[in-house]
């Protein structure tokens, strides 16, 4: 029992950073947006209103290009993908996917550019970019736009991570390919996702490479430094059983739907294994920095089945915001 007890706590694990993820994801509560034609063009603009944090100082002057296709330019970075809140229609958000922070276009709604502003990764105000359009050209932005890695690229990039990295990414309980925005992931029972965004940039996040996405380099290249490696490393155990992830997630009072996440190949867990859960999740929120209350239950337990449920009501303080959250989830194990 102790290899299921053992994955079983990985998967806790790998399940609260991904819910964690998710939470404060500007893409999970996401439209995408369109950037009205109106808008299309080259700006001057000045930065003003810095707060405490701010990467960006007042008075620092940059040209911005907004270009059709949904792509932004500004000193150095092409941007792409803008997304919609939810209950916010009025700005475009584009977000650099290396710092997480995100850029916001107003208003598209009426079709009358006002200002860009600059948030962090946790939606904090960080400061706002304004000025005035000083002519119609969009030339050389979004030009040279990397070509999105095709599904056979993104399937491959799998099949050899698990067969020439499998001590990180087996391929006994891995998830399917899910999306995040930008990203196709897998999540691995090792508490590890690898990730691919639309630029053919390849991640990893989770267990000992931490709770921020850490880019790895391109497509090709990591497919290449893959082929090199000739050692067969031998995979985890593969178990009976199919676990399958619901429930809700909320922060600041928006609730988002999770699931369902299904992990096929997982060893059975017992109902004595509920407490190994409970201190697997909490040990990752601790070393997240989230205080609050998580309850553990057993839902049913049977030979065939366990279903057991994740409830947790607290808070996150990140550069001196805090932020609230709730969510319940509800793990179900079934045996083939």
């Amino acid at each position: 029992m102790m290899p299921a007890i053992k994955t079983l706590r990985n998967t806790a694990i790998a399940c609260a950073t991904l819910v964690s993820t998710t939470l404060f994801s500007t893409v999970a509560l996401a439209q995408t947006a369109t950037i009205p034609t109106s808008f299309h063009g080259t700006y001057n603009m000045t930065y003003s209103a810095a707060q405490p944090g701010s990467p960006v100082t007042n008075g620092t002057q940059v040209q911005v290009v907004l270009a059709p296709g949904g792509v932004m330019c500004l000193a150095g970075y092409t941007l792409t993908n803008p997304v919609t809140k939810t209950g916010n229609t009025a700005e475009a958000h584009f977000t650099e996917s290396g710092s997480g922070l995100t850029l916001s276009v107003s208003n598209i709604s009426t079709g009358n550019f006002n200002e860009i502003n600059l948030s962090s990764s946790t939606g904090a105000f960080l400061g706002q970019l304004g000025g005035s359009k000083i002519s119609t050209s969009t030339t050389g932005c979004g030009a040279s736009l990397p070509t999105p890695p095709s599904q056979a690229q993104i399937a491959d990039l799998f099949t050899q991570a698990q067969a020439k990295l499998a001590q990180y990414f087996p391929s006994a309980g891995a998830s399917s390919t899910l999306t995040l925005g930008d990203y196709y992931y897998r999540l691995y029972s090792t508490g590890i996702y690898l990730a691919i965004d639309n630029n053919g940039d390849v991640y990893v996040m989770g267990g000992q490479f931490g709770d921020t996405p850490l880019k790895q380099g391109p497509l090709a290249t990591i497919l290449s430094e893959l082929a090199k490696i000739q050692v067969d490393i031998p995979q985890i155990p593969q178990g009976d059983s199919t676990l399958v992830i619901t429930g809700t997630v909320g922060t600041s009072g928006v609730l988002v739907n999770v699931g369902p996440i299904t992990i096929d190949n997982l060893p059975m867990p017992s109902s004595s294994d509920v407490d190994d859960v409970r201190e697997a999740v909490e040990e990752q929120y601790k070393n997240s920095g989230i205080t609050g209350n998580i309850a553990v239950t057993l839902v049913s337990s049977s030979s065939n089945s366990i279903v057991f449920n994740i409830k947790f009501n607290g808070t996150l303080t990140q550069s001196g915001f805090t932020l609230t959250q709730v969510y319940d989830i509800t793990y179900t194990y079934t045996k083939k």
